[in-house]
């Protein structure tokens, strides 16, 4: 018993010495809060205070995408039809800030806003996985409140790839550290902490490194063009925790003029027009996976993950992640026959298998 007793005392000091103490959460019993309705940042798309990403390959315009979704939340303007609770944020542009402004003023131009003041933007990386920069970003998201009066709603890291610190994507121990960093800065904050990611060498099996990732999430959107040449994304949802996902859509990009040079040349940037239609080309839209729904899109995104680490894919395991995400898992091989039916998944020499 002394020995148990001095175990114990000794794991909670190491919990008094840790350098960030998320706040003790307060437990809840039975059902209680069953009809508590799911708040959003933004109604329908982005949970608040929710772990999320957007992953695409390169050109894509989920950066626009990302820098957009701020845009309205910081002037609390509706996006797409989807009313926004305003607040401010913090965009860590990690791949440099010049770009950024440029967007972000032909944005204001386009909607005829003064100046975005609830914006905040951080031109250099910052790493979750740090406690010390973690600490940073409270401080960050302190002073931001101190100066516009809002808290801060959303935190962007752009890119993933970028805030990682050097660590190695592939490695589940370091995602970890990543991930853990990110939902410090959700509990502490109470803000939304979204990750702009560059997709794999297979684009549909979601964004590049650890299937840690997209277990973690509660929300994933996919970026992609609409038809090659286009000036328009095209946004599928992939995951979506505790809600429906909403339907695939396409959004074009418009080209303004923010000013003129010393040279008297004109400099413009593209902006996103926030009025979804239907996608030119949708087969690249995931359309079987958009319009699956709970528990079978969360089956389908685990064997995705898995197939994108180059992990196996047995019953077994995919059960195990599907329980590590909350699931009862009683009626699986009726969700899989499902979606075996419906040709998105099939089995073959004792391995779930995505179908192209």
């Amino acid at each position: 018993m002394n020995n148990l007793a001095s175990k114990i005392n000794t794991t909670l000091a190491e919990v008094d010495a840790l350098p960030i103490k998320p706040p003790k959460v307060q437990l809840q019993y039975g059902s209680t809060g069953y009809d508590k309705e799911k708040s959003f940042v933004i109604k329908g798309l982005i949970p608040e205070c929710s772990f999320a990403s957007i992953y695409g390959p390169s050109g894509s315009f989920k950066s626009f995408l990302a820098l957009d979704w701020a845009c309205h939340i910081a002037t609390g303007k509706d996006w797409d039809g989807h009313k926004v609770k305003q607040g401010a944020v913090l965009y860590v542009a990690g791949e440099g800030g010049f770009g950024v402004t440029q967007r972000i003023r032909a944005w204001e131009l386009h909607h005829q806003v003064a100046n975005l003041d609830n914006l905040a933007r951080l031109p250099v990386p910052i790493f979750p996985a740090d406690s010390d920069q973690i600490k940073t970003v409270l401080e960050y998201c302190q002073e931001i409140k101190a100066n516009t009066g809002h808290a801060v709603k959303l935190v962007i890291l752009d890119t993933l790839a970028r805030c990682y610190g050097g660590n190695d994507e592939n490695s589940s121990r370091d995602m970890g550290a990543f991930i853990q960093g990110c939902d410090t800065i959700k509990q502490l904050t109470g803000a939304t902490v979204l990750v702009v990611h560059h997709s794999g060498k297979n684009v549909d099996s979601g964004g590049r490194g650890s299937s840690s990732l997209p277990v973690a999430l509660d929300v994933e959107y996919r970026v992609s063009r609409d038809g090659e040449g286009e000036q328009a994304l095209v946004l599928t949802c992939s995951k979506m925790k505790d809600a429906e996902q909403p339907d695939t859509k396409a959004y074009d990009l418009i080209s303004g003029h923010i000013r003129t040079d010393s040279d008297g040349d004109d400099i413009n940037s593209l902006c996103l027009t926030s009025v979804g239609r239907q996608p030119k080309d949708n087969e690249d839209a995931l359309p079987k996976a958009s319009r699956m729904s709970g528990n079978h899109q969360t089956l389908w995104q685990a064997v995705r993950s898995r197939t994108q680490a180059g992990d196996p894919t047995t019953r077994a395991i995919i059960i195990d992640d599907l329980k590590a995400q909350g699931l009862v898992v009683k009626h699986f091989s009726l969700w899989l026959a499902k979606l075996v039916n419906g040709g998105q998944l099939r089995e073959e020499s004792g391995m779930i298998v995505m179908n192209k």
